[in-house]
């Protein structure tokens, strides 16, 4: 007697039992791990020129950020703006000096999934103190 179509039998039957018993007919895939969440511009140790306080935020999420999670920008520790599907974030109003930022991916309800490392930029801008040479405006 031959058992190896018994055993391919008993596979296929545990296999359609597994699908049956899933809710929505597919077994749940194992959770998504994020490699990294990085912040591209400005770079780490970037000192970053705006006078008027006004910039970009570019960063990179590897893989790519799941259907259903958000991305969040945190400057200095804090949230700024509310989550989102964007990996450009803009940013209006910044003060001079050294700032950190760092990228954390969310889901529906707000809470965190993965946290990028921190990076930290000089943000530059023109002083009063210091005026400018005669000929600039």
């Amino acid at each position: 007697m031959n058992v190896k179509p018994i055993f391919r039998f008993a596979k296929v039957l545990a296999t359609a039992l597994l699908l049956a018993a899933s809710p929505s007919g597919v077994t749940d895939p194992s959770p998504i791990t994020y490699a990294s969440a990085d912040i591209i511009s400005p770079a780490d140790g970037e000192g970053l020129r705006a006078n008027s306080g006004d910039f970009v935020v570019l960063t990179q999420v590897e893989p790519a950020v799941r259907q259903g999670h958000r991305l969040r920008l945190l400057l200095d520790g804090t949230a700024r703006g509310a989550a989102q599907a964007s990996s450009i974030f803009q940013l209006a109003g910044i003060e001079r000096g050294e700032h950190q930022l760092q990228l954390h991916i969310v889901d529906e309800d707000g809470e965190l999934i993965f946290a990028g490392k921190p990076s930290t930029f000089h943000l530059l801008r023109h002083s009063k103190l210091h005026p400018r040479p005669a000929g600039h405006p």
